[in-house]
């Protein structure tokens, strides 16, 4: 006979979701972004004007993960028509992006030590 009181009840683990875990990577990486200005700004006492864009970069990424396997998944709201609207449209945000805030980036760096 079993005893519900002697019973050893084994917690039971869930693995976080495919999208949760697409989410928390797009966290560290804006977590390691804003680790780099703060850094930046302190060894150099300098800002990095016109670099905002690239925040663009880590969300338009996770954009583009979860509508591919949305997709695949069979889950994706819009089917196939919409995926593809949101990585052309997620697409055109690493572009203007890496456009808009790279060489902003690359002319802050050189200035800060010449």
């Amino acid at each position: 006979m079993s005893d519900p009181e002697h019973s050893q009840q084994q917690p039971t683990y869930t693995p976080a979701s495919f999208e949760k875990r697409t989410a928390a990577w797009m966290g560290i990486a804006y977590a390691l972004m804003l680790l780099f200005v703060t850094t930046f700004y302190i060894f150099t006492g300098k800002e990095l004007p016109g670099t905002f864009p690239l925040l663009l970069l880590p969300v338009s990424g996770a954009g583009i993960v979860l509508a591919i396997y949305r997709q695949r998944k069979g889950t994706a709201p819009g089917g196939i028509i919409l995926t593809v609207l949101i990585i052309l449209i997620a697409l055109a945000a690493i572009v203007l992006g890496l456009a808009l805030g790279g060489p902003a980036l690359i002319h802050a760096i050189r200035t800060a030590y010449a």
